[in-house]
């Protein structure tokens, strides 16, 4: 079935592909525009696009403007009742989903954050902001409101840095090798990551793991 997208949609995605996974010096304009079955070297992308580089832009715009599954699983409109730690064992567990799928479904230009996209400080600037800045606000904003009296002043920022770090560094590893090199599949990295953020929730006390 052939491909009936506007042809500026598809020549984004095909970019954003092909800078992931050449980098962005190394994807040449008529690169992108054969992969969408345009003749390449005919300059076609300039018929909607102004630049390589304003391709990128707008690809990394894009990203940041839908965040909407995460933010709904950072900022739940229920939260789980306080001392409930089944209930905030299973919100937990929703949110370590919902970063993992983020960041596959955005996979180039997780790939691009290595291969390139520092050689444009503002653009890197705008998703150090837009992107990592503000799912590291919204998982300290959760934690925090999710901790109990005994673990109200802790220090939820460096431990949202680590679960946000740690479960990042999972995709990554498993986006590289295909599958995590420990063997552990998602569906045990949600609960363990869970798990832990849960005692870190409930005090000196620490719950039994669930489900």
């Amino acid at each position: 079935m052939s491909d009936t997208r506007p042809t500026r949609e598809r020549l984004l995605e095909a970019a954003m592909r092909l800078f992931g996974e050449r980098g962005y010096k190394e994807t040449t304009v008529a690169q992108i525009e054969a992969a969408v079955g345009l003749s390449p070297g005919s300059g076609s992308l300039y018929k909607h696009f102004s630049s390589k580089e304003a391709l990128l832009a707008e690809g990394v715009e894009a990203l940041l403007a839908d965040r909407a599954e995460l933010r709904k699983a950072l900022e739940p409109s229920d939260t789980p009742r306080r001392g409930n730690i089944a209930e905030v064992q299973a919100l937990l567990r929703l949110v370590a989903a919902a970063g993992l799928r983020r960041m596959e479904r955005d996979r180039y230009i997780n790939r691009l954050l290595f291969r390139g996209l520092q050689d444009f400080p503002d653009l890197l600037a705008r998703y150090r902001d837009g992107e990592i800045t503000a799912n590291h606000e919204a998982a300290t904003a959760l934690l925090g409101s999710l901790a109990d009296e005994q673990s109200a002043d802790r220090d939820w920022p460096a431990i949202a840095a680590v679960l946000v770090g740690a479960t990042a560094h999972y995709w990554l590893l498993t986006d590289l090798f295909g599958a995590h090199p420990s063997g552990v599949d998602e569906e045990r990295y949600t609960h363990a990551a869970a798990l832990l953020a849960s005692c870190l929730l409930a005090g000196p006390n620490p719950p039994r793991a669930t489900g």
